[in-house]
């Protein structure tokens, strides 16, 4: 890793894409993209989600980008970098005087029990280390309405605020970069003190289904590869994202 670093010194900002994910990846095959660099769409036409979903956002009202990071993490350690990306989008939340904000495991942030943005981290390998991850993510920003079906907000639905989506991106950015820094400095348990402050679920109980029936448990954790840990009955259990899910409320 570098020395010193300043997220998006270098932004790249394209009409419509595809997924900037995607994007980045087949760019940093013939560049060599320098840490904290970032691609920008003011349209992503298909988003790439977790278990293979579809990110769907309203053409020029939020914001979708990739940054690219050079962790040079243990692959044992890679949720770390999940944490610290996760935490600098609820700082950004805080900042804006949002109240309500929770890490969804693994990788959602919700305001006031609702989804506002997502998270996709994809790595590339070196020696059993991570030498380059894209981070991508995506901010509800200023579309009003969601789909029935989606437990979705937006900041603008939230503080009636029309948002200059540019703006936020440099202070998202800031608020990233934070994190990141506390990651590089080897700061785990800061990290992991504020993740679980900030977990949904953390020590309350709520309704899960798991294996097709639904049961009310308590998250006490995550493990150091990602794994929910959830009390059940009494036994604690560990789920990887395709075990379990929240059941609405």
């Amino acid at each position: 890793m570098n020395g010193s670093l300043s997220f998006g010194n270098e932004i790249l900002v394209l009409d419509e894409v595809t997924s900037t994910n995607l994007y980045v990846q087949k760019l940093a095959i013939d560049t060599n993209l320098i840490e904290g660099y970032v691609v920008r769409a003011k349209v992503q036409t298909n988003g790439k989600g977790q278990r293979g979903n579809v990110w769907i956002t309203e053409p020029y009202k939020n914001l979708t980008f990739s940054l690219v990071l050079k962790p040079n993490l243990a692959v044992s350690e890679q949720f770390m970098l999940s944490k610290v990306v996760a935490l600098g989008i609820a700082d950004f939340l805080a900042s804006l005087s949002l109240t309500e904000v929770n890490i969804k495991w693994p990788n959602d942030i919700w305001v006031n029990n609702k989804k506002v943005a997502g998270i996709l981290i994809e790595n590339t390998l070196k020696t059993n280390k991570i030498s380059v991850s894209v981070v991508g993510i995506g901010l509800n920003v200023n579309q009003l309405e969601f789909g029935e079906n989606l437990n979705a907000t937006s900041l603008q639905n939230e503080l009636n605020i029309n948002f200059d989506i540019e703006a936020l991106l440099n202070d998202l950015l800031i608020c990233l970069e934070k994190r990141y820094l506390m990651l590089r400095a080897l700061q785990y348990q800061k990290i992991n003190t504020d993740y679980l402050a900030n977990l949904l679920g953390y020590n309350t109980e709520l309704n899960y289904k798991v294996g097709g029936k639904q049961y009310k448990g308590i998250v006490k954790g995550v493990s150091s590869l990602g794994l929910l840990q959830l009390e059940i009955e009494g036994k604690l259990n560990e789920f990887d994202l395709k075990e379990v899910s929240l059941v609405k409320f």
